[in-house]
């Protein structure tokens, strides 16, 4: 009982200091439950959602309607789906995408509202309907028709809502998807018709050939290679990466800091100790003691973070669903990442605190009670220094420096855990925004582009020709563009800046990184339309991150596929062309990733402020900590400095001044290990998509990370500042009377 008062007792004498570590464990369970376990459970939904709806594994389209579905489908095992689509302009600059709804592939599920009863019902994306205030029962009017919204639908083909299936930037505001009955778009003289593929097992390579024999398939889209589905995976994989990295930093700060207090607090209570051996007080008590410090403050802290995070789990989950188009389902707490999170923090603290204490009970019980063994060593480090001729107040630092180098080294540990978490933001902005204002604009000069369904020999009014096909390595899959060599609509560089002339072939970075490729090695590609193969030795490697991309020399693109020499599918235009609809695949346009980029940007700028906002709480923490125990420690040498006159500025420039250089130093060591630490991070989200992201960090974001973690400082010497004034000239004048 007299144990258990003096744990409580001391927790709120030193309540400040064991709020804050305990504060770092609530985070860090909230931050891992939370990320972890909506991680799970968007896994769990997303395969819950491909299987009971069907998600198709590829898609294709053919010059001719396919003639007997049944019969190829019979034959090769495959489930296909003809799709009905239109394109129907809702405003000024808005498209909405009209969808049948299908029977067998890529079934849709409605979210909110009713399934379609009639030709006049309309099911619409939620993303979209929020971007242009539509609620259930709204009116609509499309290609002259008056529609009824019914509900809020999720469809798995375009469960991440892209105009095309290789862009990588919704913006609901330009575009959205809907579903109507099939018989509604049956009528309309401009609906185009593609095919959804499920395989099942079949081969999709006897499926092409066997569509080819009596038909010709001018484009074919593989699963992984859709990027409305794709893209959720990587999105997924890095909520979760980032729920089970980001937790153990925190707890390892946390545990450290727990460990330096309970080992400045047993020195202060060697007396104390010794005390309670010589009044019958076993070894295992004292133990169960000190143990009960960190067991408290982890338990305690765990089960908090926890609930809260169970708690943040349904927004979080809401948020990620309504941006991905995706139905939420059951949430499940997922046992396993729930005891992890409650667990976690016992585990990591228990056998280090139990080694602390033996270590400390180690001291035979005379020395302790004697108040242990106290003496100063003077390292070889401290020698090395020639402090004699030096003034009073730098010899005063030096020393103060080399005696706590452990301290100092924790201090610049957690700076620079606290600036990595404070860039993460940060670079994560400035690399989307050089991705798109930067590289996408660079290198993509035209604002139309405009695909063909079957190559044309036809002089274009207007624009640049170019030939574009999917095709296939043993490792991934890409697309191969070919270009005249005076093409200007698409601008490559290489990695020094020098302008690339598409007479030669020409791979992006993105494709270069994934396969391990450089200037000099061949490569082996098959056409996936055709089936036809050959090999390409890349000449130049052109920094671009977007899509797995080779350009080369259109007529040698046209020889190697057996395509009409002088032909080409894809037209590039800085205007709008007039062109029979018949004949044109799909239209895109650059400014409306552009656009979309810009509406990503606005909820991207206040994750960046929020995240800002808890590094800047941690780098409070730490410091704050840190410095009280220097305090604490030297309570005596500052009541000295007191009475010898030393006033309160000069003995916090003296005690604690020094300490900026370590955050300084800190900060500095962080923005390297941020940008090699985000780079695996941003390669391990991205190795499923077509795109790589280049990390990016601008020295304006370098410079507000800077001002934050100082004025983190700043207040940490703030709140300890009463600190330091609380401590009376009586402390050295009675200890010096003992």
């Amino acid at each position: 009982m007299p144990l258990r008062k003096k744990l409580f007792r001391t927790i709120m004498e030193k309540k400040a200091q064991f709020f804050s570590a305990w504060f770092l464990i609530v985070i860090s369970s909230i931050v891992f439950y939370s990320f972890t376990a909506a991680g799970a459970n968007l896994i769990d939904h997303l395969q819950m959602f491909f299987k009971e709806n069907k998600v198709e594994d590829a898609q294709f389209i053919t010059q001719e309607p396919l003639k007997d579905i049944k019969g190829i489908e019979k034959q090769n095992g495959a489930e296909i789906e003809e799709r009905y689509v239109a394109d129907v302009p809702y405003s000024k600059d808005t498209t909405l995408r009209m969808l049948d709804a299908t029977d067998d592939v890529n079934l849709h599920s409605v979210v909110e509202g009713e399934n379609l009863s009639s030709e006049r019902d309309i099911l619409v994306d939620k993303g979209f309907t929020n971007a242009h205030d539509i609620s259930i029962g709204h009116e609509v009017e499309l290609e002259g028709e008056t529609f009824r919204v019914a509900g809020y639908m999720a469809i798995p083909d375009y469960i991440y809502p892209l105009k095309e299936e290789s862009g990588f930037l919704k913006n609901p505001d330009a575009f959205g998807v809907a579903v109507v009955k099939q018989s509604v778009l049956s009528k309309w003289e401009d609906h185009q018709v593609y095919y959804s593929v499920h395989l099942s097992d079949a081969s999709p390579e006897e499926l092409k050939k066997q569509v080819n024999q009596t038909n010709q398939i001018i484009k074919w889209t593989d699963k992984k290679d859709n990027n409305r589905i794709s893209f959720i995976k990587g999105d997924i994989a890095g909520v979760k990466k980032m729920g089970q990295f980001l937790p153990i930093g925190i707890l390892f700060i946390s545990m450290v800091i727990i460990l330096i207090l309970l080992w400045r607090l047993m020195k202060k209570e060697y007396v104390q100790i010794g005390t309670l051996y010589a009044l019958g007080y076993r070894k295992r008590e004292i133990i169960l003691h000190y143990l009960s410090y960190a067991g408290i403050l982890a338990i305690s802290g765990s089960v908090v973070g926890t609930i809260l995070g169970w708690v943040c789990l349904h927004p979080l989950l809401s948020t990620f669903a309504s941006y991905y188009n995706l139905p939420v389902l059951e949430v499940k707490p997922h046992v396993g990442y729930l005891l992890t999170s409650l667990l976690l923090p016992l585990v990591l603290f228990i056998p280090l605190t139990y080694y602390l204490v033996q270590r400390v009970l180690m001291i035979p019980p005379v020395s302790l009670i004697k108040g242990g063994e106290r003496k100063v060593k003077v390292s070889r480090l401290e020698r090395l220094f020639k402090l004699k001729k030096l003034p009073f107040r730098r010899k005063f630092v030096i020393r103060e420096i080399m005696r706590n180098l452990p301290r100092a080294l924790f201090l610049i540990i957690g700076v620079m855990f606290a600036s990595l978490l404070l860039l993460f933001g940060f670079v994560t902005k400035n690399s989307m925004e050089y991705l798109v204002t930067d590289n996408f604009q660079q290198v993509y000069d035209y604002e139309y582009s405009y695909l063909f369904k079957a190559p044309q020999t036809d002089h274009p009014e207007s624009g640049q020709i170019g030939a574009v096909a999917p095709f296939t390595t043993d490792k991934e899959s890409l697309s191969i563009t070919g270009l005249k060599p005076d093409n200007t609509a698409i601008r490559l560089e290489d990695s020094s800046g020098e302008k690339l002339k598409f007479n030669s072939v020409i791979m992006n970075k993105s494709l270069s990184d994934k396969l391990g490729i450089q200037e000099g090695d061949s490569i082996h590609v098959t056409n996936e339309l055709t089936d036809k193969s050959f090999t390409l030795t890349i000449d130049h490697i052109a920094v671009s991150y977007l899509g797995s991309m080779i350009y080369m020399p259109l007529e040698e693109f046209n020889q190697l596929n057996d395509y009409p020499s002088g032909s080409y599918t894809e037209i590039y235009s800085n205007k709008e062309l007039t062109l029979p609809k018949e004949k044109i695949v799909s239209t895109t346009k650059t400014s409306d990733t552009i656009d979309g980029f810009n509406e990503m940007i606005k909820p991207l700028n206040y994750g960046v402020a929020a995240i800002a906002f808890v590094a800047a709480i941690i780098a409070v923490i730490i410091i704050y900590i840190l410095i009280s125990l220097l305090i604490e420690e030297n309570s005596f040498k500052i009541s000295l400095m007191k009475v010898i006159g030393y006033r309160e500025k000069s003995i916090m420039n003296m005690m604690i001044g020094y300490n900026i250089w370590f955050i300084i130093l800190g900060f500095v060591i962080g923005i390297p290990v941020t940008l090699l630490s985000i780079s695996a991070f941003m390669n391990s989200i991205t190795s499923e998509m077509n795109v790589t992201i280049p990390v990016k960090l601008d020295w304006m974001s370098v410079l507000i990370s800077f001002i934050i973690i100082i004025a983190s400082y700043h207040v940490s010497l703030w709140l300890n500042h009463r600190k330091l004034k609380g401590i009376s000239m009586n402390e050295a004048i009675n200890r010096s009377s003992e």
